[in-house]
């Protein structure tokens, strides 16, 4: 009988192993997937922040573009309302130039974030 009960503990202490040890690899899975489900959203989140950084800097860019277009429109009408048949432009000329490049170039690193 005691050898009985012998057999009886260590079935049971083998059997309290298996559980701890199937336990421990589930709970790694479990970590693991938070893990890996956190990352995921962190990187899905700076990717957000990012496009929506990428738009306002955009807008910007297109509201002083705007302004330049203004500015020309503007000088054009004061040269020639005063009889200039030339006016001086090429500061406004490079500055909208480069403003449409720059947002070119910000609309394509936006496009390249929203295709991932």
């Amino acid at each position: 009988m005691a050898d009985e009960l012998n057999r009886l503990k260590e079935q049971l202490r083998q059997q309290a192993e298996a559980w701890i040890r199937n336990v421990d690899v589930q709970s790694d899975k479990v970590v693991s997937f938070v893990n890996d489900s956190t990352r995921d959203i962190r990187k899905t989140i700076e990717e957000e922040r990012r496009k929506m950084e990428l738009r306002s800097e955009i807008g910007e860019h297109r509201r002083a573009l705007n302004k330049a277009y203004m500015r020309l429109g503007e000088a054009y009408y004061e040269s020639r309302k005063n009889g200039v048949r030339e006016f001086e432009d090429a500061d406004l000329m490079d500055l909208i130039q480069n403003k449409r490049r720059l947002i070119e170039l910000l609309e394509a690193q936006l496009s390249a974030i929203e295709k991932r």
